[in-house]
């Protein structure tokens, strides 16, 4: 479903099944941004971060999305510019993709 309504937002949302899919992923396609749960399958969203802040040449923003209650403190620590917490509204989520993705359309 967050697929669907990302992509009706005028995103081109690839999803990932796990975070080592993630990972190969946003390597082999150098997104524009990243939106990550912190609770992926085989690779935390903490670890996943970590190994793509490590490649060279790769500068995505990353937004949290997290139930997490160390989400803020795991946000800072990897420099995600956003974290929202779960539950969230969608619409939070595009406007913090948008900026993020957009920063200074949205301060103009």
């Amino acid at each position: 479903m967050l697929v669907s309504v990302i992509a009706d937002e005028g995103f081109e949302p690839i999803p990932a099944l796990d975070g080592q899919h993630a990972l190969r992923t946003a390597l082999a396609i150098e997104p524009r941004a990243i939106v990550l749960d912190l609770g992926l399958p085989d690779l935390d969203g903490e670890a996943f971060a970590r190994a793509y802040r490590a490649q060279k040449g790769v500068d995505a923003p990353i937004v949290i999305v997290s139930a997490r209650r160390d989400a803020e403190a795991i946000g800072k620590h990897i420099g995600a510019r956003a974290v929202i917490r779960k539950p969230f509204d969608v619409a939070e989520l595009v406007a913090r993709l948008r900026t993020t993705m957009h920063p200074r359309a949205a301060t103009a």
